[in-house]
């Protein structure tokens, strides 16, 4: 697990194992849950029911590049930085 809360995982894939591994994003999102892991690193996250999503993309020099950005605040992170929550009992 990763300590510090940070994971990264860098290399050189070929197009079906894209498609596996955003299959299996997309699947990790349909279940609230998406587990990165690779070698001793392994992080879990748990998305939000809001979430921001970005996608950039350039071409330039025969060289083509897409980044692909999701972001969410967790529900204790959000909590802890100061924004309310109401609850309702009766």
């Amino acid at each position: 697990m990763s300590n510090d809360g940070k994971f990264e995982f860098d290399s050189v894939q070929d197009e079906k194992s894209i498609q596996a591994f955003l299959a299996a994003l997309t699947e990790g999102f349909g279940k609230g849950r998406v587990v990165l892991r690779s070698d001793s690193e392994e992080i879990v996250l748990t998305p939000g029911a809001l979430v921001s999503f970005g996608v950039k993309a350039k071409r330039k020099d025969g060289e083509s590049k897409m980044t692909i950005k999701i972001a969410w605040k967790d529900a204790k992170s959000a909590l802890a930085a100061g924004e309310r929550a109401i609850r309702v009992e009766s």
